[in-house]
């Protein structure tokens, strides 16, 4: 099931202090959104809001056309989010980890083994099949990230959100991470992920920058670059700051950069995998033809 999410004029307020002021942007099926800003800027409030933690005060939360909060039951299920710290019991395995999540949360009644083949899928999908008869208290710090993603997993979201996921990893391990994250979108999940890593930006479909509550750009990352004209990430958060959000909000609504994310969505790209499926296409083909067919529209 592919979910777009759609904020529109979100507002969330604390007392007379706006956390959020009339936030709206669109995130896609098969596509990475990276929420940035400097802390304090509201993408906790707004993560919060997007996954059906906390109603705004004003606006709407969209998936598909259903209000989320109108239509909550319908869609509790095909949302996972993965938090910035650990919620694992370190005596345990990945295996026994991702096997008891699935007798809580998969259809009641599912047969054992079919929740140890999802197990066994699960862990393959976040790279773990060798790792996965080990504590949980001897795994790296970026081995425990992929068993709380695997956690989500288990129950096959939808919309995926992760909150701070490659806090405290090396470069290589973040950039593994992330690539990892582009892969399951490209599966036809909507993700999004709030960070304040900018060096594997690249790998990301398009990024949202928030500042104290408000939407300062919206689009694909060498865009945003050019929007606040910079060269690298790092130096965004400073433009940001100096000028204000308020200065950086209004120069987005006037002048916004085209929005070419419509360019890279999968959904035809992922009804032409599915069909590409029933040739005897492995799942690694079927990636490697998307992003050669991406590859192409991004020359065009």
């Amino acid at each position: 099931m592919q979910i777009p999410l759609e904020a529109r004029n979100v507002t969330v307020k604390a007392g007379f202090k706006a956390l959020l002021s009339s936030v709206s942007f669109r995130a896609h099926p098969g596509e990475v959104l990276a929420i940035l800003g400097p802390s304090g800027a509201g993408k906790s409030t707004l993560f919060k809001t997007l996954n059906g933690s906390g109603a705004p005060d004003g606006g709407q939360v969209l998936y598909g056309a259903d209000d989320l909060y109108s239509s909550f039951e319908r869609y509790r299920r095909q949302i996972g989010y993965v938090p910035q710290d650990d919620i694992l019991h370190d005596a345990l395995t990945p295996f026994d980890v991702l096997e008891y999540t699935g007798r809580l949360r998969m259809a009641e009644g599912m047969e054992a083994e079919a929740v140890r083949s999802r197990v066994a899928q699960v862990l393959g999908q976040v790279e773990l099949s060798e790792r996965q008869h080990v504590k949980v208290r001897r795994l790296s710090g970026g081995q425990r990230k992929r068993v709380n993603l695997g956690v989500e997993l288990m129950t096959s979201p939808s919309v995926l959100f992760l909150d701070e996921p490659t806090s405290g990893l090396d470069p290589a391990l973040e950039e593994k991470m992330m690539e990892l994250f582009r892969r399951l979108a490209r599966e036809g999940r909507t993700v999004l992920v709030t960070t304040h890593v900018t060096e594997n930006l690249d790998l990301v479909d398009r990024v949202l920058l928030l500042c104290d509550g408000r939407v300062t750009f919206v689009g694909q990352p060498r865009q945003a670059l050019r929007f606040f004209g910079v060269e690298q990430f790092s130096d965004i958060y400073s433009k940001l700051t100096g000028k204000g959000a308020e200065y950086w909000a209004r120069q987005y609504q006037t002048s916004p950069p085209p929005d070419l994310a419509p360019a890279v969505r999968p959904a035809a790209p992922a009804a032409r995998a599915a069909a590409s499926s029933m040739s005897g296409k492995t799942a690694d083909e079927l990636l490697a033809e998307l992003e050669r067919e991406m590859a192409r529209e991004g020359k065009k």
